[in-house]
């Protein structure tokens, strides 16, 4: 099966299984025999990491599809416990960024670039936060579905990528942590037989390091980012154009496909 490779895959799928995969096969480069590559000498240390940087890209392009697995496991539980989406929560009354009136407003712009969605009133989100929340979260397919892709938001985009990446990367961090103790345990059993492998057991310590730094906090510090990004794109966006009537059932079709969600 092939493995198809852009911006968003390599950055927000391949790299953090990159950082897991790194110290696994660090983890066997004190025994590589040096017969193997080469006679002696600096192109038998050259040779054994270009074959330790090439097989860690292979498993981690190979096995990409992991952290997005475990990240959008992740994502749904951090959601529940911040009271949903960050780009939906800014979009409610109570959010405590905007007031009334620039809530409103923004609500008003983002109904002007789709007058198909509706649009709850204060009085409505308090009487029915979940309603509400479900026209919220509709607002937020719509720009992103009007906003993907590097070309013509590549802020956001980037943005979008370093959310998708910490997301994917908190998602494995328990596998993270085991694969650079690994790393760290065949560094130490290397020394002790005599060869020299003190770089396995720092750069396994550094990657280890990387992996505890990235919290829960962080990614949603980054999805807050995103959404901040995401609504400042309202004021580029033109009102999608009315259909015409000999489309309209393929309009309504398309409506009702869902966007390509990010992440």
């Amino acid at each position: 099966m092939m493995v198809h490779l852009d911006r968003y895959i390599l950055n927000a799928r391949v790299l953090p299984m990159l950082v897991v995969t790194l110290p696994l096969v660090l983890a066997a480069y004190p025994w590589l025999p040096a017969e193997a590559f080469a006679k002696d000498g600096l192109w038998t240390t050259a040779a054994k990491w270009a074959t330790t940087g090439a097989s860690s890209a292979f498993l981690a392009t190979v096995l990409s599809f992991v952290p997005r697995a475990f990240g959008t496991r992740l994502e749904e539980r951090l959601w529940r416990e911040w009271g949903g989406a960050p780009a939906t929560a800014y979009l409610r009354y109570a959010h405590p960024e905007l007031d009334e009136r620039q809530t409103a407003a923004l609500h008003a712009k983002i109904a002007k670039i789709d007058p198909s969605l509706h649009v709850p009133s204060k009085a409505g989100e308090e009487d029915d936060p979940a309603a509400a929340d479900q026209c919220y979260e509709s607002m937020v397919r719509m720009l992103r579905a009007r906003t993907w892709g590097p070309k013509n938001y590549p802020m956001l985009f980037d943005e979008n990528l370093s959310y998708g990446f910490r997301r994917n990367l908190l998602g494995i961090r328990t596998i993270g942590i085991l694969a650079c103790l690994i790393g760290m345990g065949s560094g130490a059993a290397a020394i002790w037989q005599g060869h020299t492998a003190w770089p396995v057991i720092a750069i396994a310590a550094v990657v280890g390091a990387f992996v505890l730094a990235n919290t829960p906090g962080d990614v949603r510090r980054q999805a807050e980012r995103y959404a901040r990004r995401l609504f400042m794109t309202v004021d580029l966006l033109k009102p999608a154009p009315k259909a015409k009537a000999s489309g309209t059932a393929t309009s309504k079709k398309a409506l009702q496909e869902p966007p390509a969600k990010p992440a």
